[in-house]
């Protein structure tokens, strides 16, 4: 048994819930098994992030409506596919490792369903959210995303008193925070005003791909002097501008290990093809699609590649595992309990 089939792989940010809640109104059912489940057994997918992300058709009126939607739907789906289950804290991701399931963990990608209502944010909590990623690349109640493409705006804020009233709430009822998408502004005040550890969950480095989405050497440092982990995007745009390859993301790697070290680098693939299909031309505008492949990484059957990769360039048996699932378990062991 080689590294990768010994180590827990864990991806921090998938959109799978955006395919399972436009088949499930069409009237389809059985969309994980049917659409995800052998690639991602290919890939050796132990663990990953489902995020609710809501596409502009959406906002701002049927968030809420939408964001429970999503959740309902992923429980018909708990409900028909045994080899799946919903891991709401760390005892229920192993128990569901050892059964060889694959553990599904909650996410929010932008808090718009919240509104600017801090109650609901418990409602979600006890639906089995874990991770909220603050904001997408847009404004919302909390604060100002950081934009996929140039346009013109008034001057970005950070977080809002709510934003701060969601960040305060979320660490109290043990949701891990994630700063992806987040603007920079938006970024300090989290760091301010939290001492838990916090995630960039699809997150590069902007010191190799200077786009708005990756993160500054200044902002790695922030997350992991707080003992949180950067989970690497495998969406082409930020990996290189021009020639994405599997090698330039390592070379991300490479970035973020040598300036803090090893326990703060994960998974975070942020594969999304598979929703070209849904989108509306709006979206189309919306979303950077010129360049989000990484060549030899482009679903998760491609995932093995990146763990022989990381062995070419020297890593041990040690640090791989660390990368590949290990480090961002310790954050959700940690904060979620």
């Amino acid at each position: 048994m080689g590294i990768h089939e010994e180590a827990f792989v864990f991806d921090a940010h998938s959109d799978i819930l955006y395919n399972v809640f436009r088949e499930h109104k069409a009237g389809r059912k059985n969309v994980i098994a049917e659409d995800f489940l052998p690639d991602m057994k290919k890939g050796g997918i132990n663990a990953r992030v489902l995020a609710i992300y809501l596409d502009n058709s959406s906002l701002p009126e049927m968030a809420l409506r939408h964001a429970l939607d999503y959740i309902s739907n992923f429980y018909e789906e708990l409900e028909t596919t045994p080899e799946i289950s919903l891991c709401r804290n760390y005892k229920e991701v192993m128990d569901a490792y050892r059964s060889g399931k694959i553990a599904f963990i909650l996410g929010m990608e932008g808090a718009e369903p919240l509104g600017n209502d801090i109650d609901i944010l418990r409602i979600f909590y006890e639906l089995g959210l874990r991770v909220l990623t603050l904001t997408h690349s847009r404004r919302n109640y909390v604060g100002d995303g950081a934009f996929l493409k140039p346009q013109k705006s008034g001057t970005p804020g950070g977080l809002s008193p709510f934003g701060i009233e969601v960040l305060e709430e979320a660490h109290k009822l043990g949701i891990i925070i994630d700063v992806s998408h987040l603007n920079d502004p938006g970024f300090w005040d989290v760091i301010e005003f939290s001492n838990d550890p916090i995630i960039a969950s699809h997150s590069n480095c902007r010191a190799l791909v200077n786009h708005p989405r990756n993160l500054t050497d200044e902002q790695i440092k922030a997350i992991a002097e707080r003992g949180g982990v950067i989970g690497m995007n495998a969406a082409g745009l930020f990996v290189d501008e021009k020639e994405p390859t599997l090698d330039k993301l390592i070379d991300h790697i490479d970035h973020i290990v040598e300036l803090v070290g090893v326990k703060h680098v994960g998974l975070g693939f942020d594969f999304f093809d598979y929703t070209l299909k849904y989108l509306s031309e709006e979206e189309r505008r919306y979303l950077p699609l010129d360049n989000i492949y990484t060549k030899d990484l482009i679903r998760d059957s491609d995932v093995p590649k990146l763990t022989e990769k990381l062995i070419e360039r020297g890593y041990s048996e040690r640090d791989i595992k660390r990368i590949l699932g290990e480090n961002f378990l310790e954050v959700f062991k940690k904060v979620v309990g």
